[in-house]
């Protein structure tokens, strides 16, 4: 697939050409349905590259809560602790129809033995995805549901309110990680407020954008590098 080497090239910057060339010739293709399931809960977890489409990366909790931990976006790599052979902590979710690239952890692995600066875009990887777990896990304890809910829709902003709308009120809770009574409150205050309106039965119109940013502002975290958009 001709648009995989430059993802990969965006995705691992440092690695070795001949590195990202055996992670093409080795790349299994999958086509996804919205809603399909790229990899389950509990399973051994794949290296996925999003090549188009967008997807959700999310988790039952033991009470049965559905947490979305994080959205992955076009160029996204997701799963590089794949390379231990570790199970999923969470399950991998199209949001739209998706096309994804992906590999078994070994494959990786053996090629992180043979790579060193490619091990160092793992490192890199995981560094950036633990930042992102730690700030998300910041904003559970120490954020109210009204300050989360508007962080979560000023940082993504492109895709609540894109037409047509890749994530709705529905992920809302998943997301802020509170329940759909206390999302919904919020949503009503923001929607008197004037900053967005609801729309039909899980659609958002974004009203004042301004208001929105006022809002979450300090709330969004400082960018790490070029990859930090493919997965927030």
């Amino acid at each position: 697939m001709a648009r995989l080497l430059p993802l990969l090239e965006r995705a691992l910057p440092h690695s070795r050409d001949d590195s990202r060339r055996t992670l093409v010739n080795r790349a299994r293709i999958a086509r996804i349905g919205r809603q399909g399931l790229i990899f389950k809960q509990g399973d051994r977890m794949p290296l996925v590259l999003i090549v188009d489409g967008h997807a959700a990366f999310q988790r039952t909790t033991v009470e049965g809560r559905l947490l979305i931990v994080g959205v992955a976006n076009p160029g996204a790599l997701i799963g590089l602790t794949s390379m231990s052979g570790v199970k999923g902590m969470g399950e991998m979710v199209a949001l739209t129809d998706a096309v994804v690239a992906m590999w078994d952890g070994a494959e990786l692995r053996d090629l992180v033995a043979a790579d060193a600066d490619l091990g160092l875009d793992v490192i890199d990887g995981l560094a950036l995805f633990l930042v992102l777990m730690t700030e998300k896990l910041d904003g559970y304890l120490h954020q109210d549901a009204r300050r989360r809910v508007i962080r979560v829709l000023a940082r993504h902003r492109a895709l609540f309110f894109a037409d047509p709308p890749i994530l709705s009120r529905a992920h809302l809770p998943g997301l802020v990680g509170t329940s759909r009574e206390m999302t919904g409150r919020v949503l009503r205050d923001l929607e008197r407020e004037g900053a967005v309106a609801r729309v039909g039965r899980t659609g958002l119109r974004l009203l004042d954008a301004d208001r929105l940013s006022e809002t979450s502002e300090g709330d969004e975290p400082i960018a790490l590098d070029r990859r930090r958009s493919q997965y927030t």
